[in-house]
């Protein structure tokens, strides 16, 4: 491959990565919200006297708990696509010639302490909080 070639491909996987992250942070606070909101329903529904006689709290309460599984489960598959994409870009970053590779993390001082990638770290608070948040309701609301 010429280096054109490859800087065109390199593009390519540069919008690739950017059209999975958002796609990771949009649907990733879309269900940490809804989440919310059906762990937050009962509270909501005493605050605005609205009530809710066919669902009992408990059950609110565990819908929320399945819902935030699923949150965690497709937000690491997100994360997942995105490390995948990254780990990609940067492969064909190193099959360029030297004077086009960009500056690593990895050479910088320090550098190695932030490799690891944040989307992990934010989806697995938000999920402890989901969780936190509801066993707290649970324990409280009795």
């Amino acid at each position: 491959m010429e280096t054109q070639d490859k800087i065109a491909l390199l593009n390519v996987y540069l919008n690739e990565f950017i059209f999975r992250d958002k796609i990771l942070w949009s649907n990733t606070f879309k269900i940490f919200y809804v989440s919310v909101i059906v762990i937050l329903l009962p509270n909501i529904s005493n605050v605005l006297d609205v009530n809710f006689p066919f669902f009992p709290v408990l059950l609110l309460r565990i819908i929320s708990f399945i819902i935030s599984i699923v949150f965690l489960y497709i937000s690491l598959g997100y994360a997942k696509r995105v490390e995948a994409s990254t780990k990609t870009y940067n492969s064909m970053i190193e099959k360029l010639a030297p004077e086009y590779r960009r500056e690593s993390i990895e050479d910088l001082k320090f550098g190695k302490i932030f490799i690891f990638r944040i989307s992990y770290v934010l989806v697995f608070t938000m999920f402890l909080s989901l969780i936190s948040l509801n066993v707290l309701l649970i324990v409280f609301d009795r």
